[in-house]
């Protein structure tokens, strides 16, 4: 039987190309690239040309897809070019829906990685698979290039939900979108019961995190810790959009420059061990934390500190967020400058807006607008000390918060 590559090839010959591309329907990088399909013999898997997705990978060259059948695949695939994988559910969004495994293209590992980026290997797709109960990572491209898109999967079951690291730029940008990224607490070790760990040692650049559904990690959804023993920092990253349900933690993120968390929404359960939904940690700088809803959970729901460094965070801006139901709503334990504005936070079982005495920041820290009510101590706190409003080492104006301390940052 001959195969999809040299079926055409025979029909690009004999003057095909320059039709093709006259009428639109094909470019000269489009005109060689095959597609490989990957399953056993069914209804809904015809003429597949391999039974193992690493089989489909070692048969096809550099731009060609491997179309997976659905079935279950108990493999780990090392991928060793640029390529396409569409799984069965290729398109779908994999946030709700996706509950007929028998539809799904599963990825079973065992105890390695369900897809593992070569190195140096660039301009990988993965979509529209469920990729289930490694004792490693699901997705790993440590030691890959950039130019990544991971789109529409399921990730469950795993040590880490994708373990990431990409040196992109804004011309080879990656994108992991509309995901469900959930119970990812196989085992742990570093960076174990994580959705998305940002490792390698290195900086990760131009990643979207976007619009996945996250739920049940231990550690975090998205944690950038992984890039803490280096120089280089994580730059132009993007979580927005996204939803956690009952994490421990949303988001960790660790040396960082610029990252934007905007439009996020995460929920978590009264009963659940402590654990703030968001912190904002060392040598993090120019970061926005913008329009996020916090409800729900013990622990604090936006906490800036300097746990894992002695260089605080610079130039912080958090604003336009709701904070309800959380132990402290706004903690701040340590940061160099940075502004809050227009939050707003309500119901914590202890305080709402509070500044330890810890914080000696290098510009007075401004808090404006904000509003904090009905939360159970203090709506808001400042326990630092020199010239700024009312004795405080900051500037408090146009804050709502009744109950405050010391009288008079708030109105």
């Amino acid at each position: 039987m001959s195969s999809t590559r040299s079926v055409v090839k025979y029909l690009l010959t004999t003057g095909m190309v320059a039709l093709l591309w006259a009428t639109g329907l094909a470019s000269p990088a489009s005109a060689t690239q095959a597609v490989i399909v990957v399953g056993t013999p069914s209804a809904t898997c015809s003429n597949p040309q391999h039974a193992t997705i690493q089989a489909a990978v070692t048969a096809a060259a550099a731009g060609d897809t491997i179309r997976v059948c659905p079935g279950t695949y108990n493999e780990s695939v090392n991928v060793t070019k640029s390529l396409v994988f569409r799984g069965a559910r290729a398109g779908v969004d994999a946030r709700s829906g996706r509950t007929n495994p028998t539809q799904e293209s599963v990825v079973q590992p065992g105890a390695s990685a369900g897809f593992t980026v070569a190195s140096g290997v660039s301009d990988v797709t993965v979509d529209g698979f469920t990729i289930q109960n490694s004792a490693a990572d699901g997705i790993n491209t440590l030691s890959g290039g950039s130019g990544f898109t991971i789109t529409n999967n399921i990730v469950t079951g795993n040590a880490i939900g994708i373990n990431f690291r990409s040196p992109g730029t804004a011309s080879t940008p990656s994108v992991i979108r509309h995901n469900r990224i959930v119970n990812n607490n196989n085992s742990l070790p570093e960076g174990g019961g994580s959705g998305v760990f940002l490792g390698g040692g290195q900086g990760t650049n131009d990643l979207s995190v976007i619009q996945n559904r996250f739920g049940g990690h231990v550690n975090a959804d998205v944690n950038t810790q992984g890039v803490l023993g280096g120089g280089d920092p994580a730059e132009d990253l993007t979580i927005a959009g996204n939803t956690s349900t009952d994490s421990a933690t949303f988001l960790v993120l660790i040396n960082a420059d610029g990252p934007r968390v905007l439009s996020n929404q995460i929920t978590k359960n009264a009963a659940l061990p402590s654990g703030s939904a968001m912190l904002i940690d060392s040598d993090t700088d120019n970061a926005q934390v913008l329009s996020n809803i916090i409800t729900g959970g013990q622990g604090t729901g936006i906490r800036v500190a300097a746990l894992f460094g002695p260089d605080p965070s610079t130039d912080l801006r958090v604003s336009n967020n709701i904070v309800r139901s959380r132990t402290n709503g706004v903690l701040i334990e340590g940061l160099d400058s940075g502004t809050f504005s227009s939050n707003v936070v309500q119901a914590s079982t202890a305080n709402g807006i509070q500044v330890d005495a810890t914080v000696d920041p290098a510009t007075p820290l401004l808090f404006t607008g904000n509003v904090a009510r009905d939360n159970a101590t203090w709506d808001a706190i400042d326990e630092t000390s020199g010239g700024g409003t009312a004795g405080t080492a900051n500037t408090w104006r146009g804050n709502v918060c009744p109950k405050d301390s010391p009288d008079g940052i708030c109105v």
